[in-house]
Formats: C-alpha cells, structure tokens, sequence
C-alpha cells in the first residue's frame, strides 16, 4: 500500500510542470500603448501583449511560444505587475508553458 501511495505521489509531483517567472521590471515598447518588456530572472523575452490580436504572455524574441489571455486577465496582470513593481518588489508569475496557461500570479514573497 505505502509503495502505490509512493508511486502516485511521484507521478503527481512529476506531472506539475508549473514554471514560477519572477518580473522585477515592466517597460512599455514604443509604439504600443498595451504592450510590456518584462524583465525576468529567465534567459528568453518575455513580452506581455495586451494590444495585439493575440493577448497573453509571449515568449522568445518573435513570440514562438504564447501563453494567451482573455482581455479582463490581461488588463487584471498589467494592473498588478504595474503596482508590484512600482513598489520596487518582484511579481511571480506561476505559469505552465506545456498546457500554455497561467496558473497564477502575484507579488512575490
């Protein structure tokens, strides 16, 4: 019993592929009115699109990969991200990038 409890439980951790993305820093890209650099502890671009037809987080410097958001969630992301960072704290984003969604968001601890 205790060794199906323990293999469930590896497959269950093994299966969460949450990404936790820590912006220290939004910048608004010339040009745009709803469209953010975000400065991140990760190696890639990662753009915040509010503006575009395609709304979401996008990733790498043509947006090869997109992390899409309905319009309320993505005005509801720039407001908070603005507020965090305003404050000169970090913001996390915890994201899963293999089912493309954001699982959550909020000022890091």
């Amino acid at each position: 019993m205790k060794m199906v409890f323990a293999l469930v439980l590896v497959f269950a951790l093994f299966d969460a592929t949450a990404l936790e993305i820590k912006v220290s820093k939004m910048k608004r890209v010339s040009g745009y009115t709803e469209r953010y650099d975000l400065k991140t502890d990760l190696d890639e671009k990662v753009t915040l699109d509010c503006q575009s037809f395609i709304q979401g987080l996008l990733f790498g410097p043509m947006g090869e990969s997109a992390i899409m958001l309905e319009e309320w969630q993505c005005d509801e992301l720039t407001q908070e991200l603005r507020k965090t960072t305003n404050q000169f704290k970090k913001h996390c984003l915890e994201v899963d990038r293999e089912r493309a969604v954001l699982d959550s968001q909020h000022a890091c601890p």
